[in-house]
């Protein structure tokens, strides 16, 4: 919220003819709210969540995954 209100300051600043300092504030404004306040609202949604549902491989194997070899060049001939 305050990130927010600190934006609108910066604007404010903008208007009054003060551009440098308006800018400076929207900037650490925004640094803050993309490298603090986002981090910590994904760490707080998500902290207790069971987060394997979400891969594309759930240790569903093939049987020829198994024996696959990148270096066996017999597989080429």
């Amino acid at each position: 919220m305050c990130a927010l209100t600190a934006i609108g300051v910066g604007f404010y600043n903008i208007d009054q003819g003060e551009v440098a300092y308006g800018h400076k504030i929207i900037g650490l404004s925004t640094l803050f709210i993309f490298f603090v306040v986002m981090p910590l609202f994904i760490w707080a949604r998500y902290k207790n969540k069971d987060l394997s549902k979400f891969n594309f491989n759930q240790n569903k194997k093939d049987e020829d995954d198994e024996d696959w070899d990148v270096d066996d060049k017999s597989k080429w001939n």
